[in-house]
Order: C-alpha cells, then structure tokens, then sequence
C-alpha cells in the first residue's frame, strides 16, 4: 500500500510540473491563455456527420462577413456548448457546420494558449481592421483521426508560406510584413463569446467583421491575387 500511495504522489506531481510547462496533463485543453475556460470545443474542433471537407461551398469575404447571427442564441449559450446551432433562415441559406470557402488577406496569425493557430484575414490588404477569424486546431484536439492530416497539412502550408517554417508568435501574434492572399476552408462556426457586446476594438485596436468563424480550419492555399 505504502509503495502504490508513493506511486500515485509521484504521478500527480509529474503531472502538476507539466501542467506548468505546458498548460495542461496529458490532451486535456480545455483552458486558453488567461485561465478561461473554452466554450464549444466539441462542435469547433471537427465536423458533423456527412460533412465533406471537399465539397465546400464558396463565399467571398463580403458573404461570409455578412451572415446574420443566429436568432435566440445568447452570449456563451450553454444549449450550444455540445451541439451545433440549428439551421435558420438567411439570404445565403447556410448553417453552422456547413463547410466553405472564403478568400481573403491574411494579416496576423497568433499561436494560442491551447495551441490553436489564431489567423485574422480581412476583405483588403491595406488595412488588418475589421477582420474574420480562422482557427487551425493543434492536430492532437481534433477528435476525428480522419481529419488530422488536413489539419496538420494546412499548419505545415502556414508556416512554409508566412512565418519561415516556425510557430507564429503568442500574443500580439506574427503580424505579416506584407498580407498574404489565401483561400481557407473549414466548418462555419458561430462563436457566441461577443454575443449581446457593444462593438468595441480588440488588445489590438481592431474589430470584429462578424462572429461568424471559419473553426477548424482544414484547408489553406494562396492563390493568385485576383486583377483589379
């Protein structure tokens, strides 16, 4: 008994100095950088059933940014933490879960504190401000064997194309020197967090275009810039 107690002391204590050094024990992600609890991991980190990564359906920046928000859905709703929002009626006749296609600027990318790659991508390059959002998922929380290599794919394709084939920066993130044209494709997702707040800037001094998230990211490629 003596020696078990003495083995289980000392498999806390491992896993407490990990959890130091590395924000959690084992693949338990649940907390970001700052202590705060994620909300919806479950519906953000793969797709539904039946949902093809290839077979996406395209939006351009201006579409995407305007997707009405989900009628009746409240700040951090916990109806939505395990689910997805149900289908409502809007002029694109598109949902949460759907996957698409968006085209767009890449201006920052920002290494999380759950490992997520964090990319704000915007209508034009001249300007970081009034930005969408896009997450790339550390391949180890998405639940879906069969959609880890796109998600490890699209990390390695960021990083050879932006940021010299290492990890973005943590907060403020790697600002790109010059933006990026990129086409990123992913679930739709509404992340409720701002739901119900005044429009206000980020630590960064920028807005939000939408709630509305391209979450997991699946997919990124760099297309030609259109001609003006």
């Amino acid at each position: 008994m003596t020696i078990m107690r003495g083995r289980i002391v000392l498999a806390a204590s491992l896993c407490a100095g990990l959890a130091l050094a590395v924000g959690g024990c084992g693949s338990d992600k649940e907390k970001a950088a700052g202590g705060a609890t994620e909300t919806r991991v479950s519906v953000k980190t793969g797709l539904p059933p039946g949902a093809d990564p290839n077979q996406a359906r395209s939006l351009t920046f201006a579409e995407f940014a305007s997707i009405p928000e989900p009628p009746g859905v409240a700040k951090n709703d916990p109806r939505y933490d395990k689910q997805r929002i149900p289908a409502f009626p809007n002029p694109l006749n598109v949902k949460e879960g759907d996957v698409v296609s968006v085209r767009g600027y890449l201006q920052i990318v920002t290494l999380m504190g759950d490992g997520d790659y964090n990319l704000h991508f915007t209508a034009a390059p001249d300007s970081p401000d009034n930005y969408a959002v896009v997450e790339i998922p550390d391949d180890d929380d998405v639940a879906d064997r069969k959609l880890r290599p796109l998600v490890e794919s699209a990390r390695d394709a960021l990083k050879s194309r932006a940021l010299s084939n290492k990890d973005p920066a943590r907060s403020p993130g790697t600002k790109m020197a010059a933006p990026l044209y990129a086409e990123i494709t992913g679930q739709l997702f509404f992340s409720d967090t701002h739901v119900g707040d005044a429009p206000a800037p980020d630590r960064q001094g920028l807005h939000r275009a939408t709630n509305w998230q391209i979450h997991p990211g699946l997919k990124i490629s760099f297309p030609a810039v259109p001609a003006k």
